[in-house]
Formats: C-alpha cells, sequence, structure tokens
C-alpha cells in the first residue's frame, strides 16, 4: 500500500468478482478478499468458494462441487460442472464486475475467462502450472487474462518472457498458516510425553478413501516398534464423517481434529500428508513429513501421460530434489515405517528435511503476501492509483 506522504485514490463502488473452486483456493481467496478490503472498503466483492470466502464477501454465488479428484472425478460430474458453469457466468455478467480474479482450478477458470475475458478486466492468483503441462494454455492467458500473481518464484520469469504481466511476493501458504496459529493460539500440550505422528489425509473425498486406510497400516507398523500418539486432521465435518467411517472398518480411534490442521501439524514430530499445498504449509513450520499420492488407476495413467512433473510435493519441485520421500500409487510400509522411524530418531532423513525448509523460508519472500497481491492487482486493473503530489 501507499507510504510517508502518498495517497492513495481509490476508485469506490466498485464490484470485484473472485472465482475458486478447491479448498486451498477458499482459503486464498478468503485471505485476498480481506486484504482487498482493507485497502478498498468500498468494493464490493462476491463469487464463489468454500465456507472462508463466504464469510467474507458480500455476496456468494453457487460454486463449483469441491472435492472432485482427477480426470474421472470431472467426466463422472461433468453434468454439474457445466450447471455451475453457466450459472456463475450469468451471475458475474449480470453484476458486471470492474474486476475478475481467477483463484487456481485452471481446467474451470480458464474456460470461464474465455467467457468472460473481453467483457471484464481479468487477473489470475496461483495461475495454472503451464511449466507442468499443458503449456499451450498459454494462449489463452495471453488473450483473456490481464496479468498474473505466481505462487513459485521460477514462474515469474516464464510469464515475464511471454510478454504477460506477473508479480510474485511469496507463497499464501505463509499468510494462512500465519493467520491460523494466530487465532488457534498454542496447540502444543506441556507436558507431552510421547511421540506425536499427526494424520493429513487430503480435503477431498476420494482422497481420504484412499490414503486414511495406508496411513493406519503404516501407523500399526510404527506403534510396534515405538509409543506414539495419533493426531487426524479433517478439514470439515463431511471429511470428518468420511474418516470416522474408515477407523471404525479398521477397528481403530484416533483423536481427530477438525478443522484447519495447523494444529495437528504443530503438534506432530512426523506428518503422513497427501500432496499438496499443505506440504508447504508444513514446511513453513519446519514439520518433517512423508508425503504420500494416490488415485484410481485411470486417472494415474493419464496423469503420467499428460503431467511432466519430476515430483508431487510442490516441496520437492521448489527444492528441485526430493527433500521430503514420495511415495506415489504403491506403499511399500517396511521402507515407509524404516523412513518415519529415521526421521523420529532425527537421523539423516530428518536432517536432510529441516534443512531444506530453512532454504524454502527464505525462498518464499518476505510475507504479507495476500496484502501485496492485492495491491499489485489493484494497482495494475487501474482500481488503485497513487497521488504523488500529495
Amino acid at each position: 500500500m501507499a507510504s510517508g506522504h502518498q495517497r492513495p485514490f481509490l476508485k469506490t463502488g466498485m464490484k470485484i468478482a473472485i472465482l475458486a473452486g478447491e479448498k486451498s483456493g477458499d482459503n486464498y481467496g478468503a485471505l485476498l478478499a480481506e486484504s482487498i478490503k482493507k485497502i478498498l472498503p468500498g468494493a464490493f466483492i462476491f463469487g464463489t468458494g468454500g465456507e472462508k470466502m463466504n464469510a467474507r464477501m458480500d455476496l456468494s454465488i453457487e460454486g463449483l462441487p469441491f472435492g472432485k479428484m482427477g480426470f474421472s472425478g470431472v467426466l463422472a460430474n461433468i453434468r454439474l460442472f457445466y450447471r455451475s458453469f453457466k450459472k456463475i457466468k450469468k451471475a458475474v455478467e449480470e453484476r458486471e464486475p470492474s474486476l475478475i480474479i481467477f483463484i487456481d482450478n485452471p481446467g474451470f477458470n480458464l474456460k470461464m475467462a474465455e467467457a468472460l475475458g473481453e467483457k471484464f478486466p481479468c487477473f489470475y492468483y496461483v495461475p495454472p502450472k503451464i511449466w507442468a503441462h499443458n503449456y499451450g494454455r498459454i494462449k489463452t492467458i495471453k488473450k483473456y487474462i490481464k496479468g498474473v500473481v505466481a505462487v513459485f518464484p521460477f514462474e515469474e520469469e516464464i510469464y515475464l518472457r511471454e510478454g504477460i504481466l506477473c508479480g510474485w511476493f511469496g507463497h499464501p501458504a505463509a499468510d494462512l498458516m500465519k493467520y491460523e496459529l494466530h487465532n488457534t493460539g498454542d496447540s502444543a500440550p506441556a507436558d507431552k510425553k510421547l511421540r506425536t505422528i499427526g494424520l493429513l489425509p487430503g480435503s477431498r473425498q476420494e482422497e481420504v478413501n484412499y490414503l486414511l486406510p495406508v496411513f493406519i497400516r503404516i501407523v500399526e507398523g510404527i506403534a510396534g516398534e515405538t509409543a506414539v500418539e495419533i493426531l487426524l486432521s479433517a478439514s470439515d465435518g463431511s471429511i470428518r464423517k468420511t474418516e470416522e467411517t474408515i477407523l471404525k472398518k479398521h477397528g481403530v480411534q484416533f483423536k481427530i481434529s477438525e478443522g484447519a490442521p495447523h494444529s495437528v501439524i504443530k503438534q506432530s514430530d512426523i506428518l503422513l500428508a497427501a500432496s499438496g499445498t499443505i506440504n508447504m504449509e508444513a514446511a513453513l513450520m519446519e514439520k518433517p513429513m512423508l508425503v504420500f499420492y494416490k488415485t484410481s488407476v485411470l486417472n494415474y495413467l493419464l496423469a503420467r501421460i499428460m503431467v511432466k512433473l519430476r515430483f508431487v510435493s510442490p516441496v520437492n519441485l521448489l527444492a528441485g530434489e526430493k527433500a521430503v520421500p514420495e511415495y506415489i500409487q504403491r506403499f511399500p510400509c517396511g521402507r515407509i515405517i524404516m523412513d518415519c522411524m529415521e526421521i523420529l530418531h532425527k537421523g539423516a532423513l530428518y536432517r536432510k528435511e529441516t534443512e531444506c525448509f530453512r532454504i524454502i523460508k527464505k525462498a518464499m519472500g518476505s510475507g504479507s503476501v495476500s496484502a501485496k497481491t492485492a495491491e499489485f492487482i489493484l494497482r495494475e486493473s487501474g482500481l488503485l492509483k497513487i497521488n504523488p503530489s500529495c
């Protein structure tokens, strides 16, 4: 924001649409909406998201079906996606926003950009990973998106090289972590005696169904080696019910923490985590982890063909090496348990991960990512101007 004697000129009465479609997008969209309101209190913010965005927007319109994983998940719900697309497009057009901000979710949002990008200025926050697959999407971005805000430092060079306005201010996981920890406080028990394993099986139903049974087998193996306490994260009430059903089926009971996962991360000595943004948040909290990915055979085969990535965890992508063990589709329990024990005993793997986390923290910017993103987008869209003569 403006500093010193500079005064921001704000166009009042502006309508801003924010369109997100996944749990992480909902988290980042909520922080972005909050930051925009601080800069432009008179802005009317509407759009799609989850519970957190809904609490910070002036109007929520029907969003996408959350929790659909992979190609088959989208295809199985194609009519629902199409119906949502038509409803969202109509709602945005009727309100004639001064600005549209897309967050992640490229399969849906790029189609929406094609439909709305010639009518309204559009920006993209957490842009498509064109460096991993489908680089051809750059043509759509060039045509319909006025500017992007990247979340990985190497992305900025790619977009600038293509002649696309781009800003990079760090990863919003840092803001999310600080916000959640500020609101949850210090959850670590003062008299902790047992080593604690945190389980983060994901925010989608399919992820939990695939990974939680695997986590249970791993935990049972570790418990045969050393006494441990288990904490299980549930992103919301629906996921909690799914987890409780799986736990009952396997005849085990774990303590479940519903809501943001940061309390579980903070209390844990080691994490078994689904691949995704949560890995970045754990890394920023310097918590060692093992990362897991599993989907249907069809989704996996299609991903192998289409996605050109060496790693599935964003931590390893940023580090450029497999600092954190990744287990994809197949889960050799003996080897996994050995990795876990090495971390619990603070061996070489523990030291490798913690050193990687310290490097990542330095590389991820100076913080206040959401505020800097909001200022960048508002300034570049013309909704925020600085009068140097004041």
